[in-house]
């Protein structure tokens, strides 16, 4: 009996050492480790689509003054209140030269409305008029690519400004939001992730990187495209509900009229 336990045990110390020995580095490196957990301010990203991790540096909220919300007095009875689709602090990560920025536009009198970027020092470096009339829900507006509009630069933030003008006459009654765009780099290896993937790949290796302004706008761009692929709502779902929009999944998303 006691030869029958000890080749038992024999057998099973052979077999974990050859358990061991058929696993790659990675899972090597998981035996006996805790896996971290996400610091506060950052969603988990399960299964069922695209959630935005927020940066480390960006998770508490910015200066104060830097970053606000007026809410003005030409708006509908609608519960939706103008509203831009970035994350909770207002401070959205770029690649591009010349991103997009989103807002969800709720039925309104108002006829105008305008975008302003600033530059870190406070200068402004573009605005845009837009033609609202009759127009209600998500719309993009994106900064042109041209001479006469800096590009942004790696590393710095900008303050961008939308304002819905309730009336041309009386300023002081306008809708208005507030926020910060930073421009990033991305890295070799999330490149090379990028030019292997299809547009909802790139909105989940954009979120889970922290990269807010090119998920959103790839998925929106995705959605444009095809208004009737269940997968991509799904995952326009997923994504807002990520930054706490879920409210705004269910808006339409329109198309401006092209601006004179």
């Amino acid at each position: 009996m006691k030869i029958i336990t000890k080749f038992i045990l024999n057998l099973t110390s052979v077999s974990s050492i050859v358990l061991i020995a058929t696993l790659n580095p990675s899972q090597f490196a998981v035996m006996g480790q805790v896996i971290p957990e996400l610091p506060p301010g950052k969603p988990n990203t399960g299964s069922g689509g695209p959630r935005f991790i927020q940066p480390t540096e960006n998770i508490d909220d910015p200066p104060i003054g830097r970053v606000r919300s007026v809410r003005g007095g030409c708006a509908s009875s609608n519960q939706l209140s103008l509203t831009a689709l970035v994350p909770k602090n207002k401070i959205g990560r770029t690649v591009s030269d010349y991103p997009t920025f989103f807002f969800y536009l709720p039925p309104t009198d108002a006829e105008l409305a305008e975008l302003i970027l600033e530059d870190e020092s406070g200068n402004q470096i573009y605005q845009q008029d837009l033609t609202i009339k009759n127009l209600s829900g998500v719309i993009g507006v994106s900064i042109p690519a041209n001479t006469n509009v800096p590009p942004l630069e790696v590393g710095k933030s900008y303050t961008w400004k939308f304002t819905v003008v309730c009336d041309p006459e009386d300023r002081s009654s306008d809708q208005l939001e507030t926020g910060i765009v930073r421009r990033v780099e991305l890295t070799a290896d999330i490149l090379r992730q990028l030019d292997a993937a299809d547009p909802r790949q790139k909105t989940v290796i954009y979120a889970e990187n922290g990269i807010w302004q090119d998920a959103l706008g790839t998925l929106a761009a995705a959605r444009r495209a095809n208004p009737n692929d269940k997968d991509l709502a799904a995952d326009w779902e997923s994504l807002l509900d990520s930054v706490t929009l879920p409210e705004i999944a269910k808006e339409p998303i329109v198309e401006r009229e092209a601006q004179p």
